[in-house]
């Protein structure tokens, strides 16, 4: 059991990791392209320097940041409405965010696999972005793995909150 938790800790850290680094790229792409667009104006059309494809970058990398973010707090993530769960045991809540996780699992298989086929059929016909002509496949194929990490978290957290009975409670937190 201490090797699954420290292995979803590990894809934990790994995903925060990414998330982080996707969102300092949408940041700087965002910033470089405002800036290169106020000198444009400012200079009256002299300095024409301006990032190609700044929306499909930030698009792309806002995908990898919320699927990074959904596998990284995947077990914090259940809306929990007071109305119908103040008066639940604890058990029963253990056990309804349990078979949560296994729908997240299914979830992240069923992404997977589904990312998994549009990056091979990337491949195969030759799919490019439209501004900056780059290949889907590699963006399909992170996005899968993503995916995948999320059906293993998701799986991990299942058996943990199972087997101990251990789970986040944001009522019990105050979050």
């Amino acid at each position: 059991m201490e090797y699954l938790t420290k292995t979803s800790t590990f894809i934990s850290r790994l995903c925060q990791f990414i998330g982080g680094v996707s969102l300092i790229i949408i940041v700087l792409t965002t910033m470089t392209d405002v800036v290169a667009r106020y000198v444009f104006k400012l200079t009256g059309g002299e300095f024409g320097f301006t990032v190609k494809g700044s929306v499909e970058i930030v698009s792309y990398f806002m995908l990898f940041a919320l699927l990074a973010a959904f596998v990284a707090f995947v077990e914090r993530s259940q809306i929990i409405v007071d109305v119908f769960t103040q008066k639940m045991p604890r058990s029963v809540k253990g056990y309804m965010m349990g078979v949560f996780m296994l729908g997240f699992f299914a979830i992240g298989i069923v992404f997977s696999w589904g990312l998994y086929e549009s990056a091979v059929d990337a491949i195969e016909y030759g799919k490019v972005t439209q501004d900056l002509g780059v290949s889907m496949m590699p963006i399909y194929a992170f996005s899968a793995l993503l995916s995948l990490l999320l059906a293993i978290r998701s799986l991990i957290e299942s058996i943990n909150i199972f087997k101990t009975g251990e789970f986040f409670d944001a009522e019990e937190t105050g979050a």
